[in-house]
């Protein structure tokens, strides 16, 4: 996962402060489960040879048996903590940035930078495998910006990505970009490669989408969402995922994915 420096959140008497800590504590619990999961993958060291052993006699011992990590990311049960992650789904049927029925009992809300390498592995092998739930009307993706490098113009590609939602091709521009990045590296963007492509999806009226693209309406819009999931939700780190009533911190398997959405899916019937 691509994170940023965390600083300590501390509680105060206010709802962002709340949402804040709260938010921050679902990251450690995410965290805490992937750290656990890698422990329990690791290739295990072989056992030294006791010297004591006479000469010739090779010394065999039964490695501890691992502990299988977690299937898929377990409800949150904290009520106040359900509260926040509840509140965050939209479901405006209007959205350009939204894929999937409003009415699908499970929303995944994901936030994402378009320079962060887990986010183009998430898109390149897990969004895929995640096409047939929103076919299906059982699962809504709602993308959310959180442009933590802009060095790398994740803040000009998040703007271009809404100047073609303007015109109904946001997930189209999306996609693109993402396929286009490159596998462990901060994709880079700069103009020419917004409207490169812009030009390449097809986009219907380009001098539309250059205007959107330079306006101080959609650059307020990135810079306000990117506001909101760092300072009000306390995420530091992408991509980060509210999928109902649980939270994913980082990339994980498609797999992992996969279950999540299953066992939410089962709990909201």
């Amino acid at each position: 996962m691509e994170q940023m420096s965390a600083t300590p959140v501390a509680v105060q008497n206010s709802p962002s402060a709340a949402k804040k800590t709260l938010i921050a504590i679902a990251i450690i619990l995410a965290m805490a489960i992937s750290f656990f999961l890698g422990r329990s993958t690791a290739p295990t060291a072989a056992p030294a040879e006791d010297p004591s052993a006479p000469a010739g006699e090779s010394q065999t011992q039964q490695a501890a048996p691992q502990q299988p990590g977690p299937e898929f990311a377990p409800s949150l049960e904290d009520p106040q903590l359900l509260e926040v992650v509840r509140a965050e789904p939209k479901r405006d049927e209007n959205d350009t940035r939204a894929l999937g029925d409003p009415n699908a009992p499970v929303v995944m809300v994901a936030f994402e930078d378009f320079s962060c390498p887990m986010c183009t592995v998430f898109f390149e092998n897990v969004y895929p495998e995640l096409q047939g739930f929103v076919t299906a009307g059982e699962l809504r993706i709602e993308f959310r910006d959180l442009s933590i490098f802009p060095n790398y113009g994740s803040d000009k590609a998040a703007r271009g990505a809404r100047a073609a939602a303007n015109q109904g091709k946001f997930w189209e521009f999306t996609e693109t970009a993402y396929s286009e990045a490159g596998a462990g590296n901060h994709p880079t963007y700069d103009d020419a490669r917004v409207l490169e492509i812009a030009e390449k999806i097809s986009v219907a009226d380009m001098a539309k989408f250059e205007a959107d693209y330079n306006s101080e309406e959609i650059a307020n819009a990135v810079q306000d969402e990117t506001h909101y999931a760092l300072a009000t939700l306390g995420i530091t780190g992408t991509p980060f995922f509210i999928i109902n009533d649980t939270v994913i911190s980082g990339a994980r398997p498609a797999d992992y994915f996969i279950k999540t959405i299953e066992n939410q899916l089962e709990l909201a019937k």
